[in-house]
């Protein structure tokens, strides 16, 4: 994880102990995992929600593996906790759930441009009290210590980092991850890494093999795969040349993962208009359920008072992803169709020792068209920097290098811009995730960037055309 150096507001000793010892003694989160919407969540008071009203309509089922990503540039409700500061920052090749064909292969590369870590030290067997104080803390995590015998691996450490156990082994460091993704699904990823690395594609950590040639392996009816750990640091947005780096990465997996044609294909996601109409349905279907709560609280106010505002910017959005041009542009990549990444976020994309940027957790992986992921990219950049014009053409020279964007291609950018996805999103948590009164400071979070938001939409508007 990057390191945190803010040190100018220190707490007192007291409170700092206080944390830590809460730290220490909360059970783990696969312990205490509710259904989205049962209507009984608690918060850490013990108290319940107060429910609707009105009786809520059946919930839709959770994102499911294709589709787009959920993370839209907002703060996470539990699931995105900074930790301690550490050296590295790395998760497997996998998500949340969100979270992270056919064919073996050897599980080390020689010519992979992105480091493997090795740990001197770290071969031989332990003694049998020290291996079970091992498997003891594996099992504490939530995973099944006998997947580590499927891959011949004898662990010596274990640290978790999120939904990732990173593992000191014989083998060096490992990543372990227990995942929601199918066994057909990992062989399809499977495949793709190999097509990636037959492109020389190598910014990736590919899924280690089983002593059957699996990319994955099964305990208990649990499924979960295994990386080389990257060593690096999550992206920083905010710096211009790792931007750069990113954005050329990305623009290179787009074009060396074109061709990749499997027997078994996964649906692909060029309906975006289809997509962000029913995230719009959902602002509405929100939005009554605030409106018929008996007593609503700050959120629920908050929510009501912008949502039309929001709503509106949903219909430009969707006006410019209906224009002719975009729909023949769409037609004409799903002839080719590249892979989409789909959750670019500076923790899924790895500065590595060697100064390079390597993409992690590619779970949500599927064909779409290259502007999704492009789109994505830049608004996350755009918002750590208070949406300054020129992050944005920087991350387009860029990804340009390799090739061009059309005319076509800016205007489905925009049209995604456009959306208001920063507030989907935190309306998304509130109301189908969980009821936390902290949503209310993300609201306003995300209502303070709109003036700056909104004056470089109209300049990249302008831009755009003027390309004639």
């Amino acid at each position: 994880m990057a390191d945190n150096k803010g040190g100018n507001n220190k707490p007192k000793v007291g409170g700092f102990m206080n944390e830590l010892w809460k730290e220490l003694t909360k059970p783990p989160r696969w312990a205490h995992v509710q259904k989205p919407g049962s209507g009984n969540e608690k918060k850490e008071d013990g108290k319940k929600e107060e429910a609707d009203a009105s009786k809520k309509p059946r919930k839709r089922q959770p994102p499911s593996w294709w589709s787009w990503s959920q993370s839209d540039g907002v703060p996470r409700r539990k699931h995105r906790q900074r930790r301690p500061s550490r050296p590295d920052a790395h998760r497997a090749t996998g998500s949340r759930a969100r979270t992270k064909a056919a064919g073996s292969r050897k599980p080390t590369r020689k010519s992979s441009p992105v480091p493997i870590s090795k740990s001197r030290g770290d071969v031989g067997s332990k003694a049998p009290e020290a291996l079970s104080q091992i498997h003891s803390q594996i099992r504490r995590h939530g995973f099944a210590p006998n997947v580590l015998k499927q891959y011949g691996l004898t662990a010596t450490k274990v640290e978790p980092f999120g939904p990732v156990l990173r593992l000191r082994t014989n083998q060096g460091l490992i990543a372990l991850k227990k995942t929601h993704l199918s066994p057909k699904q990992i062989q399809f990823l499977n495949g793709a890494f190999h097509h990636l690395e037959g492109n020389q594609f190598t910014k990736f950590a590919p899924f280690l093999q089983t002593a059957d040639g699996q990319p994955y392996g099964m305990v208990g009816g649990e499924t979960y795969y295994a990386t080389r750990w990257l060593r690096g640091q999550e992206v920083d947005f905010r710096s211009f040349p790792q931007l750069a780096m990113a954005s050329r990465t990305l623009a290179e997996f787009h074009e060396a993962s074109r061709g990749y044609a499997p027997s078994q294909r996964p649906p692909a996601i060029f309906d975006m208009v289809d997509r962000f109409a029913d995230r719009r349905e959902e602002l509405i279907e929100w939005k009554q359920r605030a409106k018929q709560k008996r007593r609503p609280d700050g959120v629920d106010e908050f929510f009501l008072q912008h949502v039309d505002l929001y709503l509106g910017q949903c219909d430009r959005a969707l006006a410019m992803l209906r224009r002719p041009e975009i729909r023949a542009q769409l037609l004409f990549e799903e002839e080719d169709p590249c892979l989409c990444h789909l959750d670019l976020t500076p923790y899924n994309m790895v500065f590595t020792h060697n100064r390079q940027v390597a993409l992690i957790d590619l779970d949500f992986c599927t064909y779409g068209p290259r502007t999704l992921d492009l789109a994505h990219l830049m608004r996350r950049a755009l918002q750590r920097q208070e949406w300054n014009e020129d992050v944005a053409w920087h991350c387009l020279v860029n990804y340009n290098a390799l090739r061009m964007l059309n005319r076509a291609e800016y205007r489905i950018v925009l049209g995604l811009l456009t959306f208001p996805h920063r507030f989907w999103r935190i309306a998304y948590e509130h109301y189908d995730i969980g009821h936390d009164p902290h949503h209310l400071g993300y609201f306003q979070l995300c209502e303070a960037e709109e003036a700056k938001r909104q004056a470089f939409l109209a300049r990249f508007a302008r831009q755009i055309d003027r390309m004639g």
